[in-house]
């Protein structure tokens, strides 16, 4: 799996390693990494995340990656990015997220797709839904959001307030962890207190 990989490059070099490695090549190989191989003793699927948070962005246009990442990172955290949905479910059947941000256009297998299949698994393997929030240029009523098992939506390019409204809905630990909110301005420009 591409993600766990770059997420690792991502937790060690921030903005600029999610960057590097979303230049690499892209594989659509999904496997699980052989026992021991890749998640020693010592560090499990958790390691890659930098505070109380795990967000899993997906969304197959680097650009937008990067940009959220770098808004993510503003506010103190460190998502895991994926630029395939397939891979998308099959990190969100592996690993435990609190917020899974899903582009809804995306080649092969559509965001509508992956989130239909990771309620599927949630539902077969009797697990909590897991937030999931359409990070889209196209917009969707309340009603479509629900019958496509999405828990609400994010504009694309997102504003830094949009964003930690989001957050703040979807991850109330982060209430509680007394970070600074960002503030609408009177313009509708975003600022951190």
């Amino acid at each position: 799996m591409r993600g766990l990989p770059a997420a690792r490059k991502a937790a060690a070099g921030g903005f600029l390693g999610a960057l590097k490695s979303w230049l690499q090549p892209r594989t659509l190989e999904f496997r699980r990494p052989p026992a021991g191989s890749f998640f020693g003793p010592t560090q499990g699927p958790d390691h890659f995340f930098t505070g109380s948070v795990r967000v899993l962005v997906v969304d197959d246009e680097p650009v937008n990656l990067m940009m959220i990442s770098a808004q993510m990172e503003a506010l103190g955290l460190s998502p895991l990015l994926v630029a395939d949905a397939a891979e998308a479910v099959a990190l969100a059947c592996e690993l435990h997220f609190d917020l899974i941000l899903m582009d809804l256009n995306m080649p092969d297998l559509d965001g509508l797709q992956a989130t239909a299949a990771i309620r599927q698994f949630e539902a077969s393997h009797r697990q909590a839904a897991v937030p999931v929030v359409a990070y889209s240029s196209r917009a969707l009523s309340a009603g479509e959001l629900q019958a496509n098992g999405l828990n609400g939506s994010l504009p694309k390019p997102c504003p830094a307030w949009a964003l930690d409204d989001c957050l703040r809905q979807w991850c109330p630990v982060l209430g509680a962890a007394g970070r600074n909110p960002v503030h609408r301005g009177t313009d509708g420009s975003a600022a951190m207190r």
